[in-house]
């Protein structure tokens, strides 16, 4: 894919980061010799640093406004350091004395930042599927009290919420679109925040975009839209030269990984016996494939893959551990054992998916003869 570095073969952790473009780095590097000093100064080198930034703060506008269909400007763009002080910042800024809720498939980082703001955080149950239950939504009361904080698309199971019934209702939604930009449309929202390192920027970097019509005031001093001490010009700008070059090509992309997943679904399926897939089969990200494979730890399934060159992930998506239960697997009821995530790079071939499904039932026979199923 052009301009795009290729992924890591055997690598199906999207979820866990994605190499960075050397148009990217390269522009990370230019701005750290160029952009270092404080942009607020008045001096030539403030005055550089702060053309760096508003630049990349325009281009991001114009990138995430054009995979969500809004239009947007510069100054409806602020950023975040991760993603739970991004939440924290933002819920603060509802105006109306709102009270939030979420569902139970929430990442932990939305949670706990949105917690910090309304400790009696409503939590929404959800179907088998991950849907919030839209009759305990309709409970909540009149919608203009309520904010809902809802992933999008859920980074562990897929599972794509239903926003334009919950924004037609008169809903304010600050959306957590982890893993979703490019990948599906995102036309309802009132307040996005996006980590960089999903399409390929740095790390430690959470955009956060606002609608105006979002009924939202910036609660805290948000210097050049930084708001967390001083802004990281080098990272932001690297945030938007690698929003340049991936979104495009994540929404040319969609159909083919979502036919990918479904063919690792359907192969899987007949090679392994006693396995279960979590999530809704349609309504989906395109690239997330969550299956539970009983008799086996999802611990071991991952060693055992790595070993073989298949870089996976279990267990939750919000935490680092792997081995720990996934509190979204827990909420729809679903398996919580020999648990494996695929979520595939851009550019994934069906030759990948083939071998690591070749390389999954050498690993289930072995761990399964071990337990003497």
């Amino acid at each position: 894919m052009s301009g795009l570095p290729p992924a890591p073969k055997g690598f199906l952790d999207a979820v866990g980061g994605q190499p960075m473009a050397r148009a990217v780095a390269d522009a990370y590097v230019r701005a750290t010799e160029l952009a270092w000093a404080d942009p607020i100064r008045l001096h030539h080198r403030g005055r550089q640093s702060a053309l760096f930034l508003d630049t990349a703060r325009a281009s991001l506008a114009t990138s995430i406004g054009g995979a969500t269909g809004v239009a947007l400007g510069a100054e409806q763009v602020f950023f975040a350091p991760n993603m739970r002080l991004a939440a924290q910042w933002v819920a603060q800024g509802f105006l109306g004395k709102a009270r939030f809720a979420a569902s139970a498939i929430e990442s932990l980082a939305l949670i706990d930042g949105v917690s910090q703001c309304d400790p009696a955080l409503l939590m929404l149950p959800v179907d088998e599927h991950g849907f919030a239950d839209e009759s305990a939504v309709a409970a909540l009361g009149p919608a203009e009290a309520f904010v809902l904080a809802m992933q999008a698309g859920n980074i562990e199971i897929g599972t794509q919420q239903d926003l334009g019934s919950y924004a037609a209702a008169g809903h304010r939604l600050l959306v957590d679109a982890s893993q979703c930009l490019g990948r599906m449309e995102i036309p309802h929202w009132s307040v996005l925040l996006a980590p960089a390192a999903d399409w390929g920027g740095p790390a430690g970097l959470v955009v956060i975009a606002v609608q105006p019509t979002a009924r939202w005031s910036c609660p805290l001093e948000a210097t050049s839209g930084w708001i967390s001490g001083r802004v990281d010009v080098p990272a932001v700008v690297a945030a938007a030269t690698a929003a340049e070059l991936m979104l495009p090509e994540a929404k040319a992309q969609a159909a083919q990984q979502f036919a990918l997943t479904e063919r690792l679904r359907t192969s899987i399926r007949a090679a392994i016996p006693d396995v279960t897939f979590a999530g809704d089969q349609h309504r989906r990200l395109p690239h997330i494939l969550n299956c539970s494979i009983l008799y086996v730890s999802g611990e071991a399934l991952v060693l055992g893959l790595d070993r073989r060159g298949f870089a996976v992930a279990s267990g939750s998506a919000c935490v680092a551990d792997s081995d720990r239960a996934s509190h979204v697997l827990a909420a729809i009821g679903g398996f919580t054992g020999g648990n494996l995530r695929l979520s595939l790079p851009l550019d994934c071939t069906e030759e990948t998916a083939d071998d690591f499904v070749d390389a999954l039932v050498e690993v289930v026979k072995e761990l399964r003869a071990g337990t003497g199923m």
